[in-house]
């Protein structure tokens, strides 16, 4: 019999909306029902077309913290951080009032959360179980380079971090390798959640070549503006969340800009000749998939540990600017150890949430035995080793 499973995610930027779209094709693939989601954004954000239409399941939206950003010193603006969140916490504690309706009214046998802070403070009257997926759990990890910023950031990425994922019965920490778990934080290390369309793509650069850009906030803008007026003869196609750009916007001769498209957007990378983003995990995995050259440009503490962590991994290098250039200077490296971790993931993932559910310890959970369809011999790409016994400790 399939789970019920309810969806919370924190809507800033992309990363963790794909995540959840991906996750939610892996469930139902496996037996299970999706039955309803909540997006936590900020003031006067809104939830994507895409996400609504892709999640096939009721989507609503809340209140929820976010992080400010200072655009001129490239880091977390934590006054304004501060003070949004002081100003607005009557509201966010109606979101997580609203947050826990939605939650009785699908009674769902488990609860996933993606990063969203106010997941925290969800009453233990649920009685729930709940899974916390994030790459930042690996914050936790004493394998992961979380050695950037002040020591009193990095405090501060932790504190918030510990909120996402306070009550959760098991921590699925997103890596870009294999690592050992962490029973004292009840942490499983799991594969990136990448979409099913971006296995189908083959890469081949076009001719004349282009450039793709992410940005997850608008403010970043003006240095990709200032890049393509110096370089003419470089197209380039730039991503971010400005909903009035909902169709392709040419800004200048050589300089498109688009809004958030999760189909346009992968197909676009297949293409392009290199890819520059500010190191979010999720397309810094995507374009490590594809072997493109990548430039990471962190805008925070979180985003520089990312940086160096892909950067170990070859094809990837880090910049505190948006000097496209430097993507020419980037050698693609074979990502088949990588391919072949990534193909494990719905195996290791699914069978991780229905153990939360059933209430197995962390040392025991359930083994699949179904590879994704998606994923198969003979083509390039490494499909799942999952032919283990029915449990295992």
């Amino acid at each position: 019999m399939g789970l019920r499973v309810f969806f919370n995610v924190q809507g800033e930027g992309r990363g963790h909306m794909t995540q959840a779209i991906a996750l939610a094709a892996m469930l139902r693939r496996a037996g299970h029902e999706i039955v309803g989601c909540e997006v936590g954004h900020g003031e006067h954000a809104t939830v994507p077309d895409f996400f609504r239409q892709k999640m096939g399941c009721s989507v609503t939206s809340h209140a929820s913290p976010t992080i400010k950003l200072n655009a001129s010193s490239r880091s977390i603006d934590v006054w304004n951080t501060t003070l949004s969140a002081g100003r607005l916490a009557k509201h966010y504690m109606g979101s997580v009032r609203a947050m826990e309706a939605s939650v009785r009214r699908s009674k769902p046998d488990v609860l996933i959360n993606f990063y969203d802070p106010l997941f925290g403070f969800l009453s233990p009257d649920l009685r729930v179980p709940k899974v916390a997926i994030a790459h930042q759990y690996m914050f936790h990890h004493p394998r992961y380079p979380f050695s950037s910023g002040t020591r009193m950031q990095r405090q501060g990425m932790i504190l918030f971090t510990r909120l996402t994922s306070m009550g959760a019965n098991r921590l699925l920490a997103l890596s870009l390798y294999p690592a050992h778990d962490l029973a004292t934080h009840n942490l499983r290390v799991v594969p990136p959640i990448l979409r099913e369309e971006l296995f189908a793509l083959k890469p081949a650069p076009t001719q004349p070549p282009f450039l793709l850009v992410y940005l997850w906030q608008a403010s970043l803008l003006g240095e990709i503006r200032e890049w393509c007026e110096e370089n003419a003869d470089m197209p380039v196609h730039c991503f971010l969340p400005h909903p009035e750009k909902k169709e392709a916007d040419p800004v200048l001769p050589n300089l498109v800009l688009h809004h958030l498209n999760d189909k346009t957007f992968l197909r676009m990378m297949a293409k392009c000749s290199g890819v520059a983003t500010t190191a979010g995990f999720e397309t810094m995995s995507e374009a490590m998939w594809l072997e493109k050259p990548l430039l990471m440009v962190p805008t925070h503490i979180e985003q520089q540990c990312n940086a160096v962590d892909a950067s170990l991994m070859g094809s990837a290098c880090a910049s505190v600017m948006f000097d496209l250039g430097r993507l020419r200077e980037i050698s693609p490296r074979d990502q088949a150890a990588f391919r072949q971790w990534v193909a494990q993931a719905e195996d290791l993932i699914v069978r991780e949430i229905e153990a939360t559910a059933m209430g197995l310890p962390m040392h025991v959970s359930l083994e699949r035995t179904e590879s994704p369809p998606y994923l198969t011999q003979g083509d390039g790409h490494t499909g799942p080793v999952n032919t283990a016994p029915l449990l295992h400790a």
